[in-house]
């Protein structure tokens, strides 16, 4: 194989002009160590001098992504705060060759991180006060499949997935050379939160709404703890076409007692799905273990001007405990059509606390109180070095993270219009990291079925395309070993013999 690595520097002047800094609040210091990570198979090759350049003018758009992290000194009150070195020192970006590989590997959307390992350029851990760029791209040519594996590694520090995805969509329309009218302008600016209120009775009414955060650890213990989780789990993954999405949708709906009560989006009724199977498992395989009653909801909050503006360059996510939720009782004697009936009132009673709880979100008189102890207590982790805890707090709650909304393959288009290629129709998107009772939703890729029948990338040899899975998602996550086969060996059976079927022959 062989090695480029170049340097691409902003084109100037940047949206920023002479402003040299840019501090952070404590919502930004909560996960300055983490990488996002993603991967693009490319159906072809494109011209990196060409996409050189794009990055350059995408560079003077989101300028703090060619910036450096920084720390003011520390003080008798704690430690320094953390900003942007507005310095224009650019990008790492690396081109390899390959002429051996005769098929991408990958084939879930969510990989764990080792299989990224090999694709990716990885950013340091330790990246304060030193020349470390904070977002590095790495390009592959597979010269026997004629593909061009492209991937990102982006410092959480820097933004969210909105803004990781706005950066990289802003990057793909320059380098068609495209209008970049149809996307937001990115805020560059960050908005710091008064302390919360100093009222005891609604901290009581706050914090156990944000566990994640009041609970979280210092690295020593939670290292170990992922360790472990990952030891006594294994992925799961499940597909739903847009079918099945539309079905399990029209169901739940079907089945509430007020069709005014709001509407239940298709992420919030397949996650009620698979909480649903997922109790049902765990009562036969562990009967004396409590079983899901509480959903974990990872909310964006931009749009709000008071609290973060609709393209806001930064990280604008919070986790929100909705409402818990009890199940209508199945009636005595029920026959399989009312087993039925009683899985779409469940579908319902689970979604409709799902999407109670976004709703919540949604209200300015909750969210202000709210995103003032988030702020708090992303200024306490910072300040005690202490971490958001992402594994599950009790047996009784279930996280998820969608990413349903977010066309992370639009990233990978390269192509002009009306070409083969254009409009991501064969290109696949991955990232990495699968946690323990945390769902990941992803749009689902198109896969390349192989004449042996291997399921995934485009590999040498005849195939053809399969799009069934157009406009359907993939959920990833772990579950314990004791329960990960027969779950998924139900879900299966399910969604082949129709949803709900399996409910009726209990």
């Amino acid at each position: 194989m062989s090695v480029q690595t170049c340097v691409v520097r902003p084109m100037l002047p940047t949206r920023c002009g002479d402003q040299k800094t840019l501090l952070y609040p404590p919502t930004d210091t909560l996960v300055m160590s983490f990488t996002m990570q993603g991967l693009w198979v490319l159906p072809t090759f494109i011209d990196i001098e060409q996409w050189k350049q794009a990055l350059a003018k995408t560079l003077s758009i989101f300028p703090p992504a060619a910036g450096r992290l920084r720390k003011k000194p520390d003080t008798a009150s704690g430690k320094g705060d953390i900003y942007l070195e507005l310095n224009n020192n650019g990008i790492t970006v690396s081109l390899v060759d390959d002429y051996t590989t005769e098929r991408f590997p990958m084939v879930n959307v969510v990989v764990h991180p080792e299989e990224m390992e090999p694709w990716i350029d990885q950013i340091p851990q330790e990246t304060i006060d030193s020349d470390e760029p904070l977002l590095r791209f790495k390009f592959t040519r597979l010269h026997k499949t004629g593909q061009m594996i492209y991937t990102a590694a982006w410092l959480h520090a820097l933004g969210d997935g909105f803004t990781m995805n706005l950066f990289m969509r802003y990057l793909a329309h320059f380098y068609r050379g495209e209008s970049t009218s149809s996307l937001p302008l990115p805020a560059i600016t960050k908005v710091f939160l008064p302390p919360p209120p100093s009222d005891p009775a609604l901290a009581d009414k706050i914090l156990p709404l944000m566990k994640h955060l009041r609970d979280a650890k210092p690295l020593e213990e939670l290292v170990p703890a992922l360790m472990a989780s990952e030891t006594r789990t294994v992925p799961v993954y499940i597909s739903f076409t847009a079918e099945q999405l539309q079905l399990l949708a029209k169901r739940a709906v079907s089945a509430m007692p007020d069709s005014k009560t709001g509407r239940l989006g298709k992420v919030d009724v397949a996650i009620a799905y698979l909480v649903l199977h997922y109790n049902r498992v765990l009562g036969e395989v562990h009967p004396e273990q409590e079983k899901v009653d509480t959903i974990v909801n990872t909310i964006d909050y931009r749009g709000n001007p008071a609290f973060a503006p609709t393209a806001m360059f930064g990280n604008c996510a919070i986790t929100l405990t909705c409402p818990s939720f009890t199940l209508p009782p199945l009636p005595p004697n029920a026959g399989p059509r009312d087993k039925e009936l009683h899985f779409d009132r469940c579908l319902a009673t689970i979604a409709s606390s799902i999407r109670a709880g976004t709703n919540q979100s949604r209200d300015p008189k909750f969210l202000a109180p709210y995103l003032q102890w988030h702020s708090e207590l992303c200024r306490r982790c910072y300040q005690e070095g202490k971490y958001q805890y992402i594994l599950p707090i009790t047996d009784r709650e279930i996280t998820f993270n969608s990413s349903h909304a977010v066309n992370w393959r639009k990233c990978g288009d390269f192509y002009e219009s009306g070409s083969e290629w254009a409009d991501t129709k064969y290109t696949r998107f991955h990232t990495s990291s699968v946690i323990e009772r945390y769902i990941r939703i992803f749009p689902a890729n198109p896969a390349w079925i192989g004449e042996n029948g291997a399921h995934g990338a485009k590999g040498v040899g005849e195939g053809k395309w399969d799009h069934s899975l157009d406009g359907g998602i993939e959920a990833a996550f772990r579950l314990d070993k004791s329960i990960a086969d027969t779950f998924q060996a139900r879900i299966k059976q399910e969604l082949q013999q129709g949803v709900g079927r399996t409910f009726a022959q209990l």
